[in-house]
């Protein structure tokens, strides 16, 4: 099977960039990595610009991420990541050149 990654590019409203990384570390982060097929889940903040950051996932499968994306938590806890956001998410689904 092919594994599933993501790089979801955003930038935080610079005001709340300390407050989405701590919602996102106690949400996001924590929930996410005791999930069925998640491999990697981090956040990276960019080192020029602390509002620029980047989620780095990657699931075991398509079934996994879909099952991911639809848990109830994420309905309650994804509008408020978006309030928080400057502007809209870049979500890029990547492939390896191994696989």
């Amino acid at each position: 099977m092919t594994k599933v990654r993501l790089l979801v590019e955003l930038d935080v409203k610079p005001d709340l960039s300390d407050e989405f990384v701590a919602m996102f570390r106690e949400e996001f982060i924590a929930r996410s990595r005791t999930e069925k097929g998640c491999e990697q889940y981090e956040l990276w903040r960019d080192s020029t610009s602390s509002s620029k950051m980047t989620i780095v996932e990657v699931w075991s499968t398509q079934e996994d991420l879909d099952t991911h994306l639809s848990q109830d938590w994420f309905a309650i806890w994804g509008p408020k990541l978006e309030a928080m956001q400057a502007t809209p998410l870049v979500v890029r689904t990547l492939s390896s050149i191994d696989d």
